[in-house]
């Protein structure tokens, strides 16, 4: 019988990209991104060249150097205020929005979601950071942090071990991370605000898991007599619900938005694949519509589409919209939303995590992390260098 640590550890090889979509935009960009012309901000090139990086970056817009553009944006600032001011490809003004903030890269960050946030009617990403697990030395890995667009890297841990799979909890105030230690991988919460930490789970051998959207539940799979199952209990403790029972291994619980269902992996048909359980218990169903002759590390967004990594020699993220394969409820921003297509061109990389726009993930592919858009394809570094970052998980809040 192969080792129940080596399952697990397969189980939870990383993914790889793919994508798709469609999204309703004003302009003529409706089969890509609308094009935006950008003017800079009067009298500050520093400043100007932050909004500009943001704008290119956030992946919502495509910005050119001159010519015919669906939009024109040009800024002013005052003290610590900067207000942008949004003009259609004639230059007829169609609104501003306007953002305060005394640290400059905050401001432009602000200021560019509130575009985001006008123009499309979702959450911008520009404020959002990112976890990851990079290698420190032989057989040590640490926890950081980052932007949204990989600048002001932070180390959060130092524990001289192999610490992995960070999370976020949904506060945004604490993550969570597996620690390798001789007998067990404890489950630890780290608030990163108060720069203290606590053991969520600790039994010997196996600790993984996630918490739910509303913070409440934690979903985890450990180690009971040789099997690993998945459990759900309060976060603060108490008694558990066992949701699996059987000589199978079950791997990266992924919650629904609502906090009622688990997307989980589990071996028990003889190859790994997906399936979703309510957080109370019954019967899980398979997932339908996946492709590859392995499915894991699934990852599911609030408008209920699953990204998971698939093999297909090696493993591809695809991407799938629930509300067609499992009759979950259909986006509420429909006209904005980013449409799931399994079918799409894919590309490499591991464990994917979706932002809080519903449209980029952010994933790591031979040690580089990467931030992809299921839209257009396209991907861009985020963090790249000697030591092999993996792991990486999005915040769900903007800051």
């Amino acid at each position: 019988m192969r080792s129940l640590i080596s399952a697990f550890l397969l189980l939870l090889l990383f993914s790889s990209m793919s994508v798709p979509a469609q999204v309703v935009v004003r302009g003529e960009g409706k089969e890509g991104n609308p094009t935006l012309l950008f003017k800079g901000i009067s009298g500050d090139r520093a400043l100007s060249a932050k909004v500009q990086s943001d704008l290119q970056k956030c992946g919502w817009f495509s910005v050119v150097s001159g010519g015919k553009s669906d939009f024109i944006i040009g800024g002013k600032q005052s003290s610590s205020t900067l207000t942008l001011e949004v003009e259609n490809g004639a230059g007829v003004p169609m609104y501003s929005v306007s953002a305060t903030n005394p640290d400059m890269e905050k401001l432009a960050h602000t200021a560019v979601d509130a575009v985001l946030k006008k123009e499309f009617g979702i959450e911008g990403i520009c404020r959002t950071k990112i976890l990851f697990s990079a290698e420190t030395g032989n057989h040590q890995r640490e926890i950081y942090i980052c932007d949204f667009d990989g600048s002001n890297v932070r180390r959060l841990t130092a524990n001289a071990t192999l610490s992995i799979e960070p999370s976020w909890h949904p506060d945004g105030q604490s993550i969570i991370y597996n620690q390798y230690l001789f007998s067990s991988t404890p489950l630890v919460q780290y608030d990163i605000v108060n720069n203290r930490s606590r053991s969520l789970s600790h039994q010997r051998g196996i600790n993984a898991g996630k918490i739910s959207p509303d913070g409440r539940k934690l979903a985890l799979v450990i180690t009971t007599k040789n099997q690993l199952d998945l459990y759900v209990r309060d976060i603060n403790g108490g008694s558990m619900t066992r949701l699996t029972n059987d000589n199978a291994v079950e791997a990266s619980p992924a919650w629904s938005p609502d906090s009622s269902s688990i997307c989980y992996v589990s071996d028990k048909s003889g190859r790994p694949a997906l399936y979703i359980i309510s957080a109370s218990g019954g019967t899980p169903r398979k997932v339908s519509g996946v492709l590859g002759s392995e499915s894991v590390s699934p990852a599911w967004s609030k408008d209920n589409k699953l990204a998971y990594s698939a093999r297909l020699g090696g493993y591809t993220l695809k991407v799938i919209n629930l509300a067609t394969a499992m009759g979950y409820p259909a986006p509420k921003n429909s006209s904005n939303s980013i449409l799931a297509d399994s079918s799409a061109p894919s590309v490499p990389g591991e464990s994917p995590s979706w932002s809080p726009d519903n449209r980029h993930l952010v994933l790591s592919h031979k040690g580089t992390i990467y931030v992809v858009d299921t839209r257009t394809n396209k991907s861009r570094v985020l963090i790249s260098g000697k030591s092999k970052c993996s792991g990486a998980n999005w915040s769900p809040i903007l800051y």
